[in-house]
């Protein structure tokens, strides 16, 4: 499937919230991952040996984000990762994610989730210690940015992550480059090896406040994605792609294939 070694690089932005970054290095140590901590405030405290790299200003999510990419594809890795730092990941979780079994188109590839964009939920949420990985994978018209893996050639092809466009929020960043990467026919996937918990916004919500910070967020993010995909930029995602409240959810937008040796 591959020409070159296969390795993710996996970016954690940061910004305070030290216990939950700290609970999952833990995890990141377990499964012997090899990850960058952006700390974006300056103020992360080591509780091993880290990788931190602490840039001059806060770069938020989507900055972040793209340094660890541009780190990780300078250092050539084959694949990078951003991953949320309120989140905790199930034993195996590298080794699903670069399943040498899934397409050979994959150029972005995401974990199962137990709360989030409906087309990689569970249907029965666990613990993320507690996950039995499935050989399975879905074909999905969207993978959520709070655990979204690149391949090298995805990123080179549609140019990474359109940061002057959707701001300092980062709503809409991971749809933008999912659109991009469907447009350029790459394949969407998430692995059921993989799964994580999210705790949901904890850093951002901290930050700026919760209700001040989703409306702000969702005004950049439906601006963006109308200027840069149309007014339409809805109907690319199918119902049952993106979150809805449980009485909202109708359709299933993803396929269901086996991964076979």
């Amino acid at each position: 499937m591959y020409s070159q070694r296969v390795a993710v690089l996996i970016t954690v932005p940061v910004f305070g919230q030290h216990e939950y970054t700290h609970a999952l290095v833990g995890d990141l140590e377990r499964e012997g991952a090899e990850y960058l901590i952006v700390d974006n405030r300056g103020d992360y405290p080591r509780i091993g040996n880290e990788r931190v790299m602490t840039p001059r200003e806060n770069l938020g999510w989507g900055g972040g984000s793209e340094l660890g990419f541009r780190v990780a594809f300078s250092e050539g890795y084959s694949h990078a990762m951003t991953l949320n730092n309120d989140t905790r990941i199930s034993k195996g979780f590298v080794t699903g994610l670069l399943d040498p079994r899934l397409p050979e188109d994959a150029g972005v590839v995401g974990p199962m989730i137990d709360h989030g964009f409906w087309c990689a939920e569970v249907e029965q949420p666990v613990d993320a210690a507690d996950y039995v990985p499935r050989p399975f994978y879905r074909q999905v018209p969207a993978v959520e940015g709070v655990a979204l893996m690149l391949s090298r050639a995805c990123w080179l092809e549609i140019g990474g992550m359109d940061l002057r466009t959707f701001g300092r929020y980062g709503w809409g960043i991971d749809l933008d480059l999912v659109l991009r990467a469907r447009d350029a026919e790459f394949g969407c996937y998430t692995t059921e090896m993989s799964y994580i918990n999210h705790f949901g916004r904890v850093t951002a919500k901290d930050t700026f406040g919760r209700k001040r910070y989703e409306f702000l967020a969702e005004q950049v993010m439906n601006h963006g994605m109308r200027k840069t995909h149309g007014r339409q930029w809805r109907k690319r995602f199918p119902p049952g792609t993106l979150p809805q409240p449980a009485w909202k959810k109708t359709g299933i937008a993803y396929q269901t294939f086996p991964l076979e040796p």
